[in-house]
């Protein structure tokens, strides 16, 4: 970080839940949930600043042309908080939990996900996780085999 003012998104990747690292295929599987894992990082002045800050979450179905995001399924989230050693900074990683109620709805469908960091300091960054599939074998053997 050059700056000891600016703050960055290294990546934005998901892994299955519960998994220690992130994913560096472009595939996730799982049941009824999996995880999103945002890497950040700031510079030593504002790390301890105090600011407030938002992370947000947002994923693009490029199977449906759609953000799948819904009351039974959790795609969009985001969290504030605050630049300091408290919440991780910094170099921050902020998980998120997907739970998917309507895994029907995006069964086998390609997905990318998307992270901004905002700040009233005029901090902005934006960085966008690699294509992943959305696969449940559980799932697809009761479809297939009933």
């Amino acid at each position: 970080m050059s700056n000891a003012h600016n703050a960055k998104l290294a990546r934005v990747a998901t892994r299955p839940w519960g998994g220690c690292t992130t994913s560096t295929t472009p595939l996730a599987t799982g049941g009824d949930r999996f995880q999103v894992v945002v890497e950040c990082s700031a510079g030593v002045v504002l790390a301890t600043s105090g600011q407030p800050y938002t992370i947000e979450i947002v994923a693009f179905d490029i199977t449906a042309g759609v953000n799948p995001h819904s009351t039974l399924n959790n795609f969009t989230q985001q969290i504030t908080e605050q630049f300091d050693t408290v919440n991780g900074w910094p170099h921050k990683v902020a998980v998120f939990t997907v739970i998917l109620n309507n895994m029907d709805a995006v069964q086998g469908h390609l997905l990318r996900y998307y992270a901004t960091l905002m700040s009233g300091n005029q901090v902005t960054a934006f960085v966008e996780g690699p294509i992943f599939l959305l696969f449940n074998a559980e799932t697809e053997v009761r479809r297939t085999y009933g």
